[in-house]
């Protein structure tokens, strides 16, 4: 059996319907149990469940919402030690969701993942918040928004610590515009994972793995520009230039005024110029 190609299917019946109503979780662990035929799906989702029970054991029915992320935080945070790998930041262990949960390492896209799947399980929903270089994770109360960071033990913030860790990240002060906070779907989100993913994998040249994650970018957001051309790009380092053109002719079909478009009709004919060449 075709372990690889049994998890796209799964992935590809998963989210190719319209809508945003699928299973977050498992279709990040199809991304990881494509990659990898030890994955075990079926156990990182009983990790999930027991991560939730454990949490759940903390938590008193008076509880606010407040205490209750900040008893979901100690736990996954600091008593667990899920955080940020600082030693290998680069390794695409930390995107995979399975390695994640058992590695308790990650970056915050993934991280930002485990907190969401648990908090689901306890009644409390997150928005995932992509902010300049970061990503967050946002709750709604009565009295106000509480974001969590999952890089620094699911520390609680408000809207103002988020600008401020922006702010130190890019070592100026910044005012982060209403737009920044609109939450990711589902699709999004995902779209976001793999893009991670295939950025890594090229860093290490391992341009089949980073082709598969763009395909499957491609399944999610089958007209998003920059993973077409990225994935030409990755075709014609493979040798592949009737697939990278197919790519390029669809990116114009998409988008035929786009301000690089006559880039890409030049790339178009060199890439036609070395096929002749090599018949």
């Amino acid at each position: 059996m075709d372990t690889s190609r049994a998890y796209r299917e799964l992935f590809t019946n998963l989210v190719g319907h319209l809508g945003q109503d699928f299973d977050l979780a498992r279709g990040a662990l199809y991304i990881a149990a494509e990659d990898s035929p030890t994955v075990d799906v079926e156990e990182s989702t009983a990790i999930l469940d027991r991560l939730a029970g454990e949490v759940s054991e903390r938590l008193e029915p008076s509880m606010d919402l407040h205490a209750k992320l900040r008893t979901l935080s100690r736990h996954l945070g600091v008593t667990l030690g899920y955080s940020e790998d600082k030693q290998d930041s680069y390794n695409p262990k930390n995107l995979y969701l399975d390695q994640v949960l058992t590695r308790k390492k990650g970056v915050p896209i993934a991280l930002s993942l485990v907190y969401m799947e648990v908090g689901t399980r306890l009644g409390i929903l997150f928005e995932p918040i992509g902010l300049p270089g970061r990503l967050v994770m946002r709750a709604a109360s009565q009295e106000a928004d509480i974001y969590v960071d999952p890089l620094h033990h699911g520390k609680l913030m408000s809207k103002e610590d988020c600008g401020n860790l922006i702010g130190d990240l890019l070592g100026e002060k910044v005012r982060l515009p209403d737009e920044y906070f609109q939450p990711y779907t589902k699709r999004k989100f995902l779209v976001h994972l793999l893009s991670n993913l295939k950025k890594i994998h090229v860093r290490k040249r391992n341009y089949q793995r980073a082709i598969a994650a763009a395909d499957r970018v491609s399944l999610l957001d089958p007209y998003l520009g920059s993973n077409l051309k990225e994935r030409a790009w990755m075709f014609y380092r493979t040798n592949r230039f009737r697939r990278a053109i197919e790519d390029l002719e669809t990116y114009l079909d998409i988008y035929p005024v786009a301000n690089d478009a006559n880039s890409v009709r030049g790339q178009i004919r060199r890439l036609w110029k070395t096929l002749v060449s090599l018949n």
